[in-house]
C-alpha cells in the first residue's frame, strides 16, 4: 500500500473511534528541528524507542470547554480520565492496524509517568506528545508550555504512535498562535507559568506538581486553570453560571472537621 493509501486507512481507523484531529510527524524531526532538538534529549526521541522509526502518528482529543471552566473539580477530573482513556485506546488501535498491514508500530502511553509520585521524582514523561504534535503541524507553543491549536487553543490532549511506515507528514507551523496576553501566567494559582514565551520561558513543573498533589487527594486534579483562561481557539462560548461552578466545585472538597 502506498503512503497516501495507508494514511487514508489510518484516518478512517481514527474516525471510527471518534478521533477527528490526526496528523503525522517525520521521526527525524527530533534531530533536525532546532526547537525540538534543544528541548528533547536523547533517550526521549522516537528512534530511541524504535530505531527503525520513520513516522509518528499524532492524534488529538479536545477537552470540552464548559467542563474545563469548572476546574479544578471532580467534573473536570472525570473528563480528563475519559479523554486519556480514549487517546490510549485509539492510539493502540492505530498501532494494531499498522502492524496488521505489515509495519512495525507501537503506541506511547498518554501519560508516561506514575502519577504525582512519579512526577515528584522526575517532572516529565519519557515521551512528549506536545512536541510530536508541534512537528506534525498541529499547533505552536504558548507561555504555559502547552501546544496551542487554531480550533481549541491549548484545550486538546495528544497521543502518539511510532511506526516504521513511511507516511505523508505535516510540518511545523511558521507563525505562532500565542498572542502573549499573559492570562495563563496571571491566573496560575502556584505562579508556575513563566512570564515569557516558550522555549525561553519554562513552566515550573515542580511548583505545578506540588499545587496539584492535594487536589489529587480529593479527586479534583489537574488544576487546568492555565488552559481554561487562554483566549486562543474557536471553542469559545458561554460557560456554566457562577452558581453552577460553585456547586460543582463543592464536590471533592475535604469535609469540614
Amino acid at each position: 500500500m502506498d503512503p497516501e493509501g495507508l494514511w487514508r486507512t489510518l484516518v478512517d481507523t481514527a474516525r471510527g473511534m471518534g478521533i477527528i484531529d490526526i496528523s503525522a510527524a517525520p521521526a527525524d524531526g527530533w534531530d533536525t528541528d532546532p526547537l525540538v532538538s534543544s528541548r528533547i534529549g536523547k533517550g526521549h526521541r522516537p528512534k530511541d524507542i524504535m530505531p527503525d522509526a520513520r513516522s509518528v502518528v499524532v492524534i488529538g482529543v479536545p477537552v470540552q470547554r464548559s467542563i474545563l471552566d469548572t476546574a479544578p473539580s471532580i467534573y473536570y477530573n472525570h473528563l480528563y480520565s475519559v479523554v486519556n482513556d480514549l487517546l490510549d485506546q485509539a492510539s493502540e488501535r492505530i498501532a494494531l492496524e499498522l502492524n496488521a498491514l505489515g509495519h512495525r508500530a507501537i503506541y506511547v502511553p498518554r501519560d508516561g509517568y506514575h502519577g504525582i509520585a512519579g512526577l515528584r521524582e522526575m517532572p516529565e514523561s519519557f515521551f512528549s506528545h506536545r512536541h510530536a504534535a508541534y512537528l506534525a503541524g498541529m499547533g505552536t507553543f504558548g507561555w504555559n508550555n502547552m501546544l496551542l491549536t487554531e480550533r481549541y487553543g491549548p484545550r486538546i490532549r495528544f497521543a502518539s504512535v511510532i511506526t516504521s511506515a513511511e507516511l505523508p507528514c505535516g510540518r511545523a507551523m511558521d507563525e505562532g498562535l500565542c498572542i502573549g496576553c499573559g492570562a495563563c501566567a496571571r491566573q496560575c494559582p502556584s505562579s508556575s507559568v513563566a512570564g515569557t514565551g516558550y522555549p525561553e520561558g519554562i513552566t515550573d513543573k515542580r511548583g505545578c506538581v506540588e499545587y496539584t498533589a492535594p487536589l489529587a487527594q480529593v479527586g479534583r486534579s489537574p488544576c487546568g486553570r492555565c488552559i481554561a483562561v487562554c483566549p486562543v481557539g474557536d471553542d469559545k462560548g458561554p460557560g456554566p453560571t457562577e452558581k453552577a461552578v460553585e456547586t460543582i466545585r463543592m464536590y471533592g472538597r475535604p469535609p469540614k472537621v
